[in-house]
């Protein structure tokens, strides 16, 4: 089972974050709440050329694509995907807010190894899940199949899902293939260890870029070049997820929280 819990959140995002509290106090297992810890991510407005030197970060300055090549690369996706993809990631400038992901991530990263966690389930704070599905029970059942693995999705955006192949112990989970979204995701001590040997730090980029890459052949040679395959990965089949990211404007307005959109935030230079 789960050593923590961690919430990256923004420190002016309350109502999100007390909104996935929420659930997790909901849960059977209440030990699940003392396990809970937030961290503090990083609004993009701070980053600044001061702000990287003075914490040794730095990002990946060849980002942007022509759009010939990007919809090259992204052919294999979904008509949605491969547009979205094409048009709106690889042919645009890295924008502070996708830096800033990978920034929060990685602390969640580091604060498991300094806690001595074996297990860390990491939520980003709008991750949500329906009140009559149960957490407690979704991680035990994963758990008592001796799962061998280093990351583990209870929820994502899969790109290649035609491609992906059923785990053999379960065909509930597959091996998953290039994927977006770490809303909701259980690491291990090794695979926290594994990832942060990779130097994220050094070539900063979308958290939805750099951990794919370290389980799947990222669909862009010159990141394939920048970081290695180094994680063994599993995740919960497309139609049998059980978180989401819950995050758009009308959810917002709704339930009254805090809605960003990191393609709002400017652009890394």
């Amino acid at each position: 089972m789960i050593d923590s819990i961690y919430i990256l959140s923004l420190e002016h995002d309350k109502p999100r974050r007390q909104r996935l509290l929420n659930l997790i106090k909901n849960e059977s297992n209440k030990s699940l709440i003392d396990k809970t810890k937030i961290v503090k991510g990083v609004y993009h407005p701070q980053i600044n050329d001061k702000f990287l030197k003075a914490n040794k970060l730095d990002y990946y300055k060849n980002w942007a694509l022509s759009k010939e090549e990007a919809e090259r690369i992204t052919t294999a996706y979904s008509k949605e995907d491969h547009i979205r993809t094409a048009n709106r990631w690889y042919c645009q400038k890295l924008k502070k807010g996708q830096i800033a992901t990978l920034i929060g991530h990685m602390e969640c990263w580091k604060q498991m190894i300094l806690n001595n966690d074996e297990y860390a389930l990491i939520f980003e704070d709008d991750a949500w899940w329906p009140s009559d599905q149960c957490l407690s029970s979704e991680l035990n059942y994963f758990f008592s199949l001796n799962p061998d693995f280093d990351i583990f999705y209870l929820g994502r955006n899969a790109l290649l899902a035609s491609l992906e192949e059923s785990w053999s112990v379960d065909p509930k989970y597959v091996i998953p293939k290039y994927s977006y979204n770490n809303q909701s995701y259980v690491l291990s001590r090794q695979g926290a260890l594994k990832v942060l040997m990779q130097n994220p730090h050094k070539n900063l980029m979308s958290s939805d870029e750099f951990l794919p890459a370290c389980y799947d052949d990222h669909p862009r040679k010159d990141i394939r070049k920048i970081f290695k395959k180094c994680l063994k990965p599993l995740a919960l089949r497309s139609d049998k997820e059980f978180a989401w990211q819950m995050n758009t404007r009308e959810i917002s307005k709704k339930e009254g929280i805090t809605w960003s959109n990191i393609e709002n935030s400017d652009d890394a230079d």
